[in-house]
């Protein structure tokens, strides 16, 4: 089963989408409890995982709002449920990918990416629009909860704002 995992860490000023996406992979592939031989009496979290994954683009597109996926469902209404068929998604590819950009997104459209390249959107500072989507709900909670990790052992605060970085992480258990 694929999963989500939401990464904070916290970079220097001048720290790039790549680097950024580098750390957190690497501190995942040397943490053995997360993937790798787990620990005494227990197994690691998952067996394999990537920087994205099916979850590449979805930084981008919370900072777009709801505008791109309304456009999608109104040009496709097909398009309008949770799994979608690979035949569809490519048919319509050229025509997600530039619907994708006429609303800011950079890149293929989270539909058309590769899920195991990793993107320059599937890291970022974290914006207030991005802490109130995804990790308000973690306010206050742990360094490591649920479908989230801080890399620094922070619990997670509002002054995450503008000073950590957000990376996606698809991991298969």
């Amino acid at each position: 089963m694929h999963s989500l995992l939401l990464v904070t860490t916290a970079l220097p000023d001048g720290t790039t989408s790549k680097e950024a996406r580098y750390k957190v992979y690497e501190a995942l592939m040397n943490d053995g409890s997360f993937c790798g031989d787990g620990g005494r009496f227990g197994a690691p979290l998952c067996d394999w995982f990537v920087i994205g994954g099916r979850w590449s683009g979805l930084l981008a597109e919370t900072m777009i709002g709801t505008a791109f996926k309304d456009a999608v469902i109104a040009k496709f209404p097909e398009f309008d449920r949770e799994s979608l068929p690979q035949s569809l998604i490519h048919s319509h590819g050229q025509e997600l990918d530039a619907l994708w950009r006429e609303h800011g997104g950079t890149g293929p459209s989270p539909y058309t990416r590769d899920g195991h390249d990793g993107f320059e959107d599937d890291a970022m500072v974290i914006t207030q629009k991005l802490y109130d989507a995804l990790l308000a709900k973690y306010q206050g909670e742990d360094a490591s909860v649920g479908d989230f990790v801080d890399l620094d052992y922070e619990q997670v605060q509002p002054d995450f704002v503008g000073r950590k970085w957000l990376v996606v992480v698809d991991y298969h258990s």
